[in-house]
């Protein structure tokens, strides 16, 4: 997908506390959170946080209240019947993915007005031999015993012998290869010299059309390469070209839109996002401008909006980041809001299948995160006869259940949609104590060192790893992408 039609990201796990509480319980440093008269205890956090693996920290103690916070406010908007499923709701909580589908529509367009010249190019990419494809085969040890190690080498010389055979590569790739390129036939993306490790990068290059290498041996593990011939690599060369010119073209109109609509970083505005990602609810409505523009500014409350649909690991690289980083991010915040102004002058609307789609989407959130913490019992419909006390002390003890079984690794986490879970906070009905959490932080690491052996290893259930092996591409990991910012390979 084109550069900028990433613009708008896909939703994340919003953090943060709420305000309107009074201000002897941020003086507690027993308590976590609170919402109406419910609360989570530093304690129990420490407790999850000792059995998640690794060193306690501020920040997940913060995931783990807030967590405790959202999934409370939620069970209790449940029992009063307050979620609603009406179209301008779906509208409100389901803005990022309604945002990102526009701006994609708005690409579309653009890129539909355009006269297609590249078909007749592919041919002479692969003649000229600058960029090459190239599928690969790899299997990796099971562990780091010599034996794993012979059983991986023995099983990459029988694919070997079993393609000298008659086999079909893609095939072979397709049913034994240990990475993502098996669903693909193998394939990786076309690329200049470099884009390799260099055992990897020495053996392909030397490769003639249709030629398969012998056995490869990188840091990931064994491999066999093939380059297609110029027939297979058609298609995909074609593509390579497309996305390439598109990206060209993309770097071309945001340029003269951001000098169009004067786009400038405001002094101070890394200050005022480190601020704002520290405290969320705190700058939620703040005026301060960070990025003027024509036609309006981009504010200190847009980029609470935004970093809130972002993964939490990007609240927290907001902090820590230095002054050009956060000015690049600023300039991608401008141009996500300048992107999305093209699309409302051009009356680019979700309708039909797109808005049913959407509106799916929130409906499958909402019902999963229901039954997931036991939600969608009887007791608590419309039709039934208990009261309103009633029903909010089950849907509290759905909750505890919920996360009794989170800690035990029975459960994973579900988050609740960023854009629904802000407006829960913001009812002023709870929020998450600093103090309490610096509390849990200290208890967690004292049960840690105390009681190491009896500590559950591994991540908390439902937080996103790295996955194992991959692709043998050096280079470092890139970090998450500010808005309309384009990926780059290794």
């Amino acid at each position: 997908m084109p550069r900028w039609s990433r613009a708008v990201l896909a939703a994340g796990l919003a953090l943060g506390g709420c305000s309107g509480v009074k201000n002897l319980f941020s003086a507690r440093a027993d308590i976590a959170a609170e919402a109406g008269n419910l609360q989570l205890s530093a304690d129990r956090v420490a407790q999850i946080l000792s059995r998640s693996g690794g060193q306690p920290t501020p920040f997940g103690a913060e995931y783990v209240a807030t967590l405790w916070l959202d999934y409370t406010l939620f069970a209790q908007a449940v029992a009063e019947h307050a979620i609603k499923t009406d179209s301008a709701t779906v509208a409100r909580v389901m803005w990022p993915q309604i945002s990102q589908a526009r701006v994609r529509m708005w690409h579309d367009s653009l890129l539909a007005r355009q006269p297609r010249t590249l078909e007749g190019k592919a041919d002479s990419v692969y003649q000229a031999g600058q960029i090459r494809l190239f599928q690969h085969l790899i299997l990796v040890p099971a562990g780091p015993k010599a034996s794993d190690t012979a059983k991986a080498q023995s099983g990459i010389q029988s694919a070997a012998a079993r393609l000298k055979a008659g086999g079909d590569f893609g095939k072979l790739a397709g049913e034994l290869s240990a990475d993502g390129s098996k669903s693909d036939s193998g394939y990786l993306p076309p690329g200049p010299r470099g884009q390799f490790v260099k055992e990897f990068e020495a053996a392909a290059w030397s490769l003639e059309p249709g030629q398969v290498s012998g056995v490869v041996k990188t840091q990931f593990g064994f491999h066999l390469i093939r380059r297609p011939t110029q027939e297979q690599a058609r298609r995909r060369l074609l593509g390579w070209l497309r996305e390439r010119d598109a990206n060209h073209k993309d770097s071309v109109y945001l340029a003269e839109l951001s000098g169009k609509y004067g786009l400038k970083v405001a002094g101070g505005a890394a200050q005022a996002m480190r601020a704002a990602a520290t405290d969320l609810e705190g700058n939620r409505r703040s005026t301060r401008t960070v990025v003027s523009l024509k036609g309006g500014d981009v504010t200190v409350g847009d980029v609470v909006k935004w970093v809130s649909v972002y993964p939490p690991n990007v609240r927290l690289q907001i902090q820590r980041a230095n002054d050009s980083l956060l000015g690049d991010f600023a300039k991608g915040l401008a141009t996500s809001t300048l992107l999305l102004r093209q699309a409302d002058s051009a009356g680019v609307k979700l309708q039909g299948p797109a808005w049913q789609f959407v509106r799916l989407q929130y409906t499958n959130a909402i019902d999963g995160l229901r039954a997931d913490l036991g939600l969608s019992v009887p007791e608590l419909s419309d039709s039934s006869l208990l009261s309103g006390d009633q029903k909010a002390k089950l849907a509290h003890e759905k909750v505890e259940d919920y996360f009794n079984r989170l800690l035990q690794g029975r459960a994973q986490v579900r988050p609740l949609l960023p854009m629904l879970a802000a407006e829960l906070r913001g009812s002023g009905r709870g929020r998450v104590n600093q103090a309490g959490l610096a509390r849990a932080v200290e208890l967690a690491t004292a049960r840690v060192r105390r009681d190491t052996a009896g500590r559950v290893s591994g991540p908390v259930p439902g937080l996103i790893q790295r996955a194992p092996g991959g692709p043998p591409i050096g280079g470092q990991s890139a970090p998450p992408p500010a808005p309309a910012s384009g990926s780059k390979k290794p």
